[in-house]
């Protein structure tokens, strides 16, 4: 009888690839693409994740239309049921169980004699994993969605921490975190700025993130969801970082592998499908898109976890009404609370500015394709929380930033575009409050995006990225030939399983 192995059309020689991401919407759908791309080598690939949350992200529908590629990936349920709400306390328990699960998984298929991984790629905020596949004497490699500059300042921050040679404040609030701080591969920014998850010793994610940190240069291997040119001083920076921990500890230094952009590209004009081939009609923000001028329409978002205040939702869109430029505002759907007391976000958005403006604007509740949204020709500027996936992409379209960030990694990543690429422009509080910008300042950014000279310089130097992000990708280039080497990396490791499975018998 032939193996499951053998039934899917790979030799029982075949490298056999475990990959686990943090069960969060970001992390699931990058470690996604780059299991594609592992499968797309003819690799076995097991992606361990949380059942109710793959499903969230639509894993399960976008792999039957990967099928007709080609590319199967078995998807592992951890068996772990999740309560909501998902605030900050929930998410670590989330990683806690990951881990616990993840080895007793694998105590158990090696006892077993079952699935026995060639090796396994965990993600940053994941270390438990790494330990546990050490322990077994399984490879395992750190898989990082987030830029290098945040990387290597994780890493870089951990370290003088653990050795008190630095001392941060407790919270992002605390007076002291208006000083400036120098980190990898970033310019000078306040310490409010750094990561209010690992950063600030009296937030509940900083054991956590100072354990990150210190794990990463364990590792024999870090690959990164971008690309070398994106940020060449963050990557020689965190090169630097993972050497000197390697020399203090005797033992060699991890390589670093930039494989991004991991999302389909194309080149400009072309059309870059969903999955209309299996038979879904196309989102009707795209038909939308299609009616409008070139590089004239502000797509609007702000991810997968982030729910705008009543207030801020409406000053967002008379600022939008106000620019008098064509937009696309897409609205994570509102959640019944005290905030949102019908959950109809257009309670919110009058209909009145919908009517006013819907001529030359839409706004949509819920998902929307922006891999197309980003890369139709329509689209000419991105107002974006700065997520690492979504500022990734908008570079790698050509689609310059109103960079409008929350927390985590975003700040760093809107400082990065804005003062050092200079492919976007910040978007700032104003008069309303602290934490309220008002209609006035988002009116003022979308005209300047479109209408300034300074709007002009950004969206040429985002022109500039697109070219850089297609040359990686293509033949010989940087991401391309270390894709090509990590797969080698890998059909090496299981030569030499299968080299010492047969001297044992």
């Amino acid at each position: 009888m032939a193996s499951l192995s053998e039934s899917r059309g790979f030799a029982e020689t075949s490298p056999n690839v475990w990959i686990v991401p943090f069960s969060f919407p970001s992390h699931l759908k990058c470690f996604f693409q780059f299991a594609k791309l592992l499968a797309s080598h003819k690799m076995r690939v097991t992606f361990l994740c949380i059942k109710g949350d793959a499903e969230s992200v639509g894993l399960h529908a976008t792999l039957e239309s990967w099928r007709s590629e080609g590319i199967d990936i078995q998807l592992r349920d951890l068996e772990i049921e999740v309560l909501e709400p998902r605030d900050f306390e929930r998410w670590v328990w989330v990683i806690q169980q990951q881990e616990t699960r993840f080895d007793s998984i694998l105590k158990t298929e090696l006892e077993l004699g079952l699935s026995k991984p060639t090796v396994v790629i965990s993600d940053f905020w994941l270390p438990g994993v790494h330990e546990s596949a050490v322990k077994c004497s399984i490879p395992v490699w750190v898989f990082s969605i987030l830029s290098l500059g945040y990387t290597g300042s994780a890493v870089y921050l951990s370290q003088l921490q653990s050795k008190g040679i630095l001392k941060l404040p407790a919270s992002p609030t605390d007076t002291d975190s208006k000083e400036f701080i120098s980190v990898p591969g970033l310019p000078l920014l306040p310490i409010c700025e750094l990561d209010v998850l690992s950063a600030f010793s009296g937030e509940v994610f900083y054991p956590l993130g100072k354990r990150n940190g210190l794990a990463l240069p364990k590792s024999e291997v870090v690959i990164l969801s971008t690309f070398k040119e994106l940020e060449p001083r963050g990557f020689r920076e965190l090169e630097l970082l993972l050497h000197n921990a390697a020399v203090k500890d005797n033992r060699k230094t991890g390589d670093i592998y930039t494989i991004g952009p991991i999302f389909p590209l194309t080149t400009p004009g072309a059309r870059l499908t969903g999955n209309e081939s299996c038979g879904e009609e196309r989102h009707p923000c795209l038909k939308f898109l299609d009616g409008q001028r070139d590089s004239s329409v502000l797509f609007v978002a702000f991810g997968t976890s982030w729910q705008l205040a009543p207030e801020q939702m409406q000053e967002i869109a008379l600022g939008l009404e106000g620019s008098e430029q064509p937009f696309l505002c897409a609205i994570l759907p509102a959640v019944k609370t005290s905030q949102y007391p019908t959950g109809n976000i257009f309670d919110v958005i009058t209909e009145d500015c919908v009517s006013r403006t819907k001529e030359r604007g839409l706004f949509v509740e819920g998902w929307v394709p922006q891999l197309q949204v980003l890369n139709h020709p329509a689209v000419g500027g991105f107002m974006s929380h700065c997520g690492h996936n979504s500022f990734l992409e908008s570079l790698s379209m050509g689609v310059p930033l109103l960079a409008w960030p929350s927390q985590i990694d975003q700040m760093m990543n809107a400082r990065y575009a804005v003062e050092e690429i200079r492919v976007g422009l910040q978007i700032t509080k104003d008069q309303l409050g602290e934490e309220l910008v008002d209609r006035k300042e988002v009116e003022r950014k979308v005209r300047a995006l479109f209408h300034s000279e300074e709007g002009k310089a950004v969206r040429k130097n985002a022109r500039e990225i697109r070219e850089m992000a297609l040359q990686t990708v293509a033949e010989n280039g940087s991401s391309y030939k270390n894709m090509q080497a990590l797969v080698a990396r890998i059909r090496g490791l299981a030569a030499d399983n299968e080299a010492r499975t047969e001297k044992s018998t």
